[in-house]
């Protein structure tokens, strides 16, 4: 009985003192909103407010806008960071093209200086066989000038030797003619 009298009058209580929701024009944040995007819900002075949310951070006017100027100059820091990373990728593949480009001038490059290297070799060995000849003429042409030079000498003697012969036989026939006359 105890119990049902206090039932009683808790209810009574709630009767008379308890005010209907509804007629206080109560507003509902949904649970939902813990989910939005967007500026916050602006509280009005004076209103009731039923939060479905786990969890609602109340701030003033003035921290309100400090914090939303915090964020839009991350925004445009963001931007900022993402303008350089756009800038620097497509530095970096045009990077990546000029080394490919690279890489196919020293190839050619290459395969230019294995030809100029081959052309010279050629060159070389051509010149190499070029000298031997002249070496090989230079020596026969000294050679034959030694022979000629001997030859000359043999002349010279030999012509002298006659100049002597003809003087002893010009002196003797005129010896000869000298006695007999």
């Amino acid at each position: 009985m105890k119990h049902l009298f206090f039932f009683l009058v808790l209810f009574t209580n709630s009767l008379f003192f308890g005010q209907d929701i509804d007629e206080l024009n109560v507003i509902e944040i949904p649970e939902s909103y813990a989910d939005r995007k967007g500026e916050p819900i602006t509280v009005k002075k004076d209103s009731l407010y039923i939060f479905r949310t786990p969890n609602i951070y109340l701030v003033n006017a003035k921290s309100f806008l400090a914090i939303k100027n915090v964020y839009l100059s991350t925004l445009e820091q963001d931007k900022m960071t993402e303008s350089l990373i756009e800038k620097y990728s497509e530095t970096l593949g045009r990077n990546i093209e000029l080394e490919r480009l690279l890489k196919i001038n020293f190839k050619t490059s290459d395969s230019l200086d294995l030809e100029v290297y081959k052309r010279m070799q050629t060159t070389l060995s051509n010149t190499e066989r070029a000298l031997d000849f002249t070496l090989s003429s230079l020596e026969k042409a000294s050679n034959s000038l030694e022979i000629v030079e001997k030859n000359a000498k043999r002349q010279r003697r030999k012509s002298t030797f006659e100049k002597i012969l003809f003087a002893i036989g010009g002196v003797g026939i005129g010896v000869l003619v000298g006695v007999s006359l």
